[in-house]
């Protein structure tokens, strides 16, 4: 990830989307609750990256003790502000074993389409650092390249409070990477703000391949954060992994 597109994600603009879903957290952790529970593993989290903590509020809330990691020093800062009871460290996800000092954990969750800023085998590392500090399950959650190319509008309007938010998108067929042009309207019909960014996006296949590669076995594969299988269909794929 450049320094250009972690800015990004450090701008208050993104910054107010987060806030927005910061509900979807709560069943996010229940989910792996319920996980944990049927594979009977322990109560020490990872969550990488963990963002501004709207994953690890509820996790602790539900009794786990977690460890959240992000590259930027904003999301960490504010996981700290909003989240108490876990440890939060500022470090890059494709150096975990160094990051940690070679701690494990029970459960390693990378969720909302963390992966695809970098490039493909920068991704691969990334699945090998999870490997490395992973004692039980990984949990990798993505958006489905092939729902992506059929469903994603090219224009997209939603509202993040108090801004309307205008996304203009093109998908790179032979790049499978996903141009987006963010625009944020004030009350008075103003444009305020914009992001530019691009993402890499996987079909199930091309992630059971990367997945392999760095180490893990795949026992579950499931829509978002339900217990439906996933179908070609879907919008996100859940993955539920071991180490091999």
């Amino acid at each position: 990830m450049g320094e250009e597109t972690l800015k990004i994600f450090e701008s208050d603009f993104y910054i107010s989307e987060m806030v927005k879903v910061w509900e979807e957290g709560r069943k996010w952790a229940e989910w792996v609750y319920q996980l944990a529970k049927r594979l009977g593993v322990g109560n020490r989290v990872l969550d990488v990256p963990c963002g501004i903590g709207r994953v690890a509020n509820f996790l602790v809330n539900v009794g786990f003790s977690v460890v959240g990691i992000d590259i930027s020093e904003r999301m960490i800062q504010l996981a700290r502000k909003n989240v108490g009871g876990a440890t939060f460290i500022k470090g890059d996800m494709r150096r975990l074993p160094e990051v940690l000092k070679g701690d494990r954990f029970d459960v390693v969750i990378n969720i909302f389409n963390s992966l695809g800023y970098y490039g493909e085998e920068d991704d691969l590392e990334i699945m090998k650092s999870i490997r490395q500090v992973t004692g039980g399950v990984a949990v990798i959650n993505l958006d489905n390249r092939d729902y992506v190319i059929f469903n994603w509008p090219e224009v997209y309007y939603s509202y993040v409070p108090p801004y309307m938010v205008i996304d203009t998108s093109k998908f790179e067929p032979t790049t499978s990477r996903l141009q987006v042009h963010r625009k944020y309207i004030d009350q008075r019909g103003r444009e305020v703000g914009q992001l530019k960014y691009t993402q890499r996006y996987y079909s199930l296949h091309e992630v059971f391949s990367m997945v392999r590669r760095a180490g893990f076995r795949v026992v579950g594969v499931y829509s978002g954060y339900s217990w439906k299988e996933f179908e070609i269909g879907d919008p996100q794929m859940t993955l539920v992994l071991v180490p091999s």
